[in-house]
């Protein structure tokens, strides 16, 4: 009987769960990573110029002050239930955070060039960006454990993550599968945690 019921939750909500879960993470991750290397020159004077640096630097402490779960939500309104809205949400706040960090390092980089170094995208493109990769890297690495978390908890608001199965459990009172559940999702999230750590030690 307990085979039957763990092969059961296994079958129908965890593997389920678990592709869903790290399919969207890895696609939010992805997309973080290219919004925020090509964004973080918008924060950097020598880039965008002075206003344009301010106005660049004004949306991502907006976008990186919104919680996921209100953007998560705003994209649901428009696009409706599916992945996309927690993709973009994941990528959009967790790309802010990385793009603003980078922002201040090429601006304190850019204060030790000298005053004929090239300005702009070209600055952007062959001075910053090369000499930022690694920490854009490491970045993206912390904030991969952050963003499947994330990911699991975005069930909630009807994405087909775990999270998605430890509620409809738990409106079911069907408690011993919400605690195997979140156990699943404890163990993935520490599992991906220990993979980043790795990959950061060794860049």
């Amino acid at each position: 009987e307990l085979c039957d019921w763990f092969f059961s939750l296994l079958q129908h909500e965890m593997l389920p769960g678990i592709f869903a879960t790290v399919l969207v993470a890895q696609v939010a991750l992805a997309l973080t990573g290219v919004i925020a290397l090509s964004t973080f020159g918008l924060a950097v004077p020598r880039v965008a110029g002075r206003g344009g640096s301010l106005a660049g630097h004004l949306i991502l402490v907006i976008l990186r002050s919104f919680p996921e779960y209100m953007l998560a939500y705003l994209f649901l309104q428009i696009f409706g239930p599916s992945m996309l809205p927690a993709v973009l949400a994941l990528a959009l706040h967790n790309a802010a955070i990385i793009a603003h960090l980078l922002g201040r390092e090429a601006g304190a980089m850019c204060a030790g060039l000298r005053r004929d170094a090239p300005k702009g995208l070209a600055l952007w493109s062959y001075e910053l960006t090369p000499r930022l990769f690694g920490n854009f890297v490491a970045l993206c690495l912390y904030r991969w454990e952050i963003i499947l978390r994330e990911t699991a908890v975005m069930g909630l608001l009807g994405v087909t993550t775990l999270g998605f199965y430890v509620d409809n459990a738990v409106a079911e009172l069907r408690l011993d599968r919400a605690l195997a559940l979140l156990c699943v999702a404890g163990i993935l999230t520490a599992a991906v945690d220990l993979l980043s750590r790795g990959l950061r030690r060794r860049i």
